[in-house]
């Protein structure tokens, strides 16, 4: 369940974004699991919320030590991945 409030950014210390952040993330999920959550309904992915997680996903890559270039690399891919799960094509920005 998404966050109600904290709407603009993922608050570090508050369980619910911490959750919506691993799920859209979708962080501690073995192979097999995945395959079968591509028969769940995901959320709608907007291009706001594909922005949002861009942003959090690269600050969490520069805090642990990756370059920018790396950083914004690295988070791309993510959203990509997240695309990809649901079957939608990619931003330009992409």
């Amino acid at each position: 369940m998404p966050c109600s409030v904290h709407t603009d950014f993922f608050d570090d210390s508050c369980e619910a974004c911490r959750q919506e952040y691993l799920e859209m993330k979708g962080a501690g999920e073995e192979e097999g699991e995945r395959a079968e959550k591509g028969k769940k309904k995901y959320r709608e992915f907007t291009e706001e919320r594909a922005k949002k997680l861009l942003e959090e996903v690269m600050l969490q890559y520069l805090k642990s030590g990756s370059t920018d270039l790396e950083a914004v690399e690295k988070a791309k891919a993510v959203v990509r991945k997240q695309c990809a799960i649901r079957g939608m094509p990619y931003w330009p920005w992409l």
